[in-house]
């Protein structure tokens, strides 16, 4: 289960900020996760359980938002949604294109800390 090395990492980063901040412990932590990001929100929700144990970020709630997969066509430059996939068809003008513009993102993006 890689959402738990994903979850170590993040849990670095965190308590890199919150000895940044002087701060004692973190209270909530959101996270940007895209739809096609290969990660599964459960597994990091119990990783995110397992590894704040005994840390700064112990109790924290985790808030965990989902980034919609965005394609782009440039025989006709307009962006689309994209369920899953590499390659995909353009709406507008049925051309192929596999340019993803959204939807791959893993990333810290808040921390609260007291």
């Amino acid at each position: 289960m890689h959402e738990v090395g994903i979850m170590e990492s993040a849990l670095l980063l965190m308590q890199r900020q919150a000895a940044a901040h002087q701060a004692r412990r973190i209270d909530r932590v959101v996270l940007r996760i895209g739809t096609l990001a290969g990660v599964d929100p459960e597994a990091l929700r119990f990783a995110f359980d397992v590894v704040t144990r005994a840390t700064v970020a112990e109790g924290a709630t985790l808030e965990i938002e989902s980034v919609p997969a965005v394609a782009w066509c440039p025989a006709c430059a307009r962006e689309f949604g994209v369920e899953n996939g590499f390659i995909f068809t353009c709406p507008g003008c049925n051309d192929l294109c596999g340019e993803i513009r959204r939807g791959r993102e893993l990333e810290l993006s808040r921390l609260e800390m007291s």
